[in-house]
């Protein structure tokens, strides 16, 4: 489980827009189950235009990912924008991690004295010397 903090900076963060945040952001539990803290920050700004700016970072272990979306003042398609993006990331994640296979460690490969000893185990074994 994960905990989420919305705020919103000259944005009112009504029950609705947290249901509809919280709602977008569980479909990237489907994707990482690791995933420990989500923070989304609403903002809007004033210049020639009303812009609504949506930022999400979200924390996994030993990794943080992060997203921005500019729209012009449309919260569901910002916030599904958003989610994309960080599904892509989350995807991108999961795949190097996942990809890692077991390191070789040194002690795990045999030395050509060690293959040597063990053919002649195994010839005089063949012979039934042993």
């Amino acid at each position: 489980m994960y905990t989420l903090n919305i705020s919103g900076h000259h944005v009112q963060s009504g029950e609705e827009v947290q249901e509809l945040v919280k709602e977008r952001m569980d479909r990237l539990t489907r994707l990482n189950d690791q995933i420990t803290s989500i923070k989304v920050i609403l903002n809007t700004e004033k210049h020639e235009i009303h812009e609504l700016i949506v930022e999400a970072s979200v924390h996994i272990p030993g990794h943080d990912l992060f997203a921005t979306v500019k729209t012009d003042k449309q919260l569901k398609p910002a916030v599904d924008l958003l989610v994309g993006k960080l599904e892509k990331q989350l995807v991108k994640h999961k795949a190097k991690h996942t990809g890692r296979q077991h390191q070789i460690n040194a002690q795990d490969v045999e030395s050509s004295v060690e293959r040597e000893e063990q053919a002649e185990f195994n010839e005089l074994v063949e012979r039934e010397v042993l």
